[in-house]
């Protein structure tokens, strides 16, 4: 049996490899050609795109492993099944679940090792703001206490915001004051607002009184500057338990974090579209048999592939908008494709 593995293993992973190797120079290629303004534009030398994809190397991986593993599954089984090997391996009274076995469990090995980059190595090595910018425009942030901010210009360098409008709301959401301020700088551990008018507001958002005029004020708030940071990353370069937190904070402000769920129950589905792709190859594999079946199998799981991501897309979508739950419109297309391939699957034993 452990010769039978080997066997069934190393018919998988050379192709696993190539196709690796292949998707991951297309996908280096594509972005070149995308961003081929914006590279001469700041005139990046080659070493600092080596770098910047050097870099990007562990995301690329993470996006291009479902389906090198799906094509490489396909070509596993179904050339075991198109040189009649898989017939007398089942006459010697080996069932064809012992035979795939091996992919089942390096379905896992890879959707585990897909999790652990993406909440490891993603985060680190991927900046997602430009490298040489330093700063940032139109951040909004739900923070602490009710409170939203919304920052027009952010220096990074010298920690110091500009045109910032701040809402502080009530348990029902109403705005009771609003505070605008031309500056903000974080000097010692707090921040530091300047030229700021706070006013205060009835439930109907009607003004009380007049507005308070200060020069220099000290607001005590507990976002930091990194929180700020944070909020113009890009959901795919966080970890699920930042972005866990981040949830927390929203929840915390009365906020109903739909979009944000959908995202954190996707980050944690998303791993293991590789144990699917696997499946559904080897159900492929062992079907569409006859003349030029390779080709007809290859087409179908691409289109496949595709009509998974389509569908990913639309529950997701359906998460954010808070039409589904954020757990079903992350989880549904692995089920409906798991259903897929254990009917094929069944079908043809």
């Amino acid at each position: 049996m452990l010769i039978l593995h080997r066997y069934i293993l190393k018919r998988f992973f050379p192709p696993l490899f190539y196709c690796l190797l292949l998707f991951t120079s297309l996908y280096i290629i594509v972005d070149l050609f995308d961003n081929i303004d914006e590279i001469i534009k700041q005139r990046w030398t080659l070493a600092f795109l080596l770098i910047h994809y050097l870099n990007h190397l562990p995301l690329i991986l993470t996006r291009i492993t479902p389906l090198s593993a799906l094509l490489a599954s396909l070509y596993c089984i179904g050339g075991l099944e198109r040189t009649n090997e898989i017939t007398p391996i089942k006459s010697a009274g080996i069932s064809f679940i012992k035979i795939i076995t091996p992919l089942i469990i390096a379905g896992v090995i890879l959707s585990l090792l897909v999790f652990i980059i993406n909440e490891k190595l993603v985060p680190s090595t991927v900046n997602p703001l430009p490298e040489k910018k330093e700063v940032l425009n139109d951040l909004t942030l739900y923070g602490s206490k009710n409170r939203i901010f919304y920052i027009r210009e952010y220096n990074i360098k010298k920690n110091l915001a500009k045109d910032i409008i701040i809402f502080v709301q009530d348990k029902d959401k109403n705005i009771r004051q609003k505070i605008i301020a031309q500056e903000a700088r974080w000097e010692n551990g707090k921040w530091v607002f300047f030229n700021l008018l706070i006013s205060n507001l009835n439930p109907e958002g009607e003004r009380i009184g007049e507005p308070q005029k200060y020069q220099q004020r000290i607001i005590n708030i507990e976002e930091k500057p990194l929180d700020f940071l944070e909020s113009a990353r890009r959901v795919e370069f966080i970890s699920s338990r930042e972005l866990r937190k981040m949830i927390k904070r929203l929840v915390s402000a009365n906020y109903k974090p739909y979009r944000e769920l959908t995202d954190w129950h996707y980050k944690l589905s998303f791993p293991w579209i590789n144990l699917v792709t696997i499946l559904l190859g080897i159900s492929f594999g062992i079907a569409t048999k006859g003349r030029g079946g390779i080709f007809v199998k290859i087409g179908v799981c691409l289109f496949l592939g595709l009509t998974y991501y389509g569908l990913l897309s639309i529950t997701l979508a359906l998460g954010k908008a808070g039409i589904l739950f954020p757990f079903l419109s992350a989880w549904l297309p692995h089920l409906i494709f798991l259903f897929i391939s254990f009917s094929i699957i069944r079908v043809n034993l």
